[in-house]
């Protein structure tokens, strides 16, 4: 114990880096998954957002998918399918209908 408080650059050091683990641990977008979508008529990257985002910034989540899915213009077609980041928090529920031509997955995040 002595050793440490002859070098208090130890405990500045141990300082920082709780400091850090603190800013990683408040600061994570909490993105752990991606889902691959297919873009329905009338798709926008930003109606794409508020249904996705989870608490990423609707300008950060839009900037990432375009850079993810190569989307320098943003424009989407219907048909077209794209990988976008979900929130970890999110809860999936499956809508299997045999109407449906193919399976549609609704997401539901808890944001408070």
């Amino acid at each position: 114990m002595n050793w440490v408080k002859k070098n208090s650059y130890v405990k500045v050091l141990l300082g920082v880096a709780v400091a850090f683990i603190a800013y990683i641990y408040i600061t994570d977008e909490k993105i752990e998954q991606y889902e691959h979508i297919t873009i329905e008529h009338g798709d926008t990257l930003w109606s794409l957002a508020d249904e996705y985002r989870g608490k990423m910034s609707t300008q950060d989540w839009v900037t990432f998918v375009q850079k993810e899915n190569q989307l320098f213009k943003g424009a989407l077609q219907a048909g077209q399918k794209i990988i976008v980041p979900v929130a970890k928090d999110s809860v999936y529920i499956a809508n299997l209908s045999e109407e449906e031509a193919g399976n549609s997955i609704k997401v539901a995040s808890d944001q408070k």
